[in-house]
């Protein structure tokens, strides 16, 4: 049993009486100690739990934006290999212009948004088609 010991030491209290606590079995102490640490245990528990939830409510984002991502590759793709297509035929009749496969992807460009990119395709893609009817205009 631990009797008439002070939570504060005699040379801490700076010369004041430090008023006595009522005597604590070690076993009680004991326990009190084990039910702090179970319980700050359970809290910890209780957090990892919550953190848990939320990155995987994030995970689920995450792999949702990626889905979204990998269709909206593969439709711009497929928009630029039909765009290329399309201006293979309208330049067939041109023997001076040596048509080549699709060129690869300028990675050079800055990032933007992928709608500037879908606009500049489409954009180009007009004017391209809008000039073929015209110089088909005067021939």
């Amino acid at each position: 049993m631990i009797s008439h010991a002070s939570v504060v030491p005699a040379q801490r209290s700076g010369g004041h009486v430090v008023p006595e606590v009522e005597p604590v079995s070690a076993i009680e102490r004991y326990r009190e100690v084990v039910a702090l640490a179970g319980e700050s245990v359970e809290r910890m528990r209780a957090a990892d739990r919550a953190r848990v939830r939320r990155l995987l409510e994030r995970l689920a984002e995450s792999q949702d934006r990626m889905a979204e991502v990998i269709d909206q590759e593969k439709l711009v793709k497929q928009v630029v290999a039909e765009h290329w297509e399309a201006v293979v035929r309208l330049l067939w009749e041109e023997r001076w212009f040596g048509m080549t496969t699709v060129p690869a992807p300028d990675e050079s460009v800055p990032p933007r948004d992928q709608r500037d990119y879908n606009t500049a395709v489409e954009l180009a893609y007009r004017a391209l088609e809008e000039a073929a009817q015209k110089r088909a205009l005067f021939r």
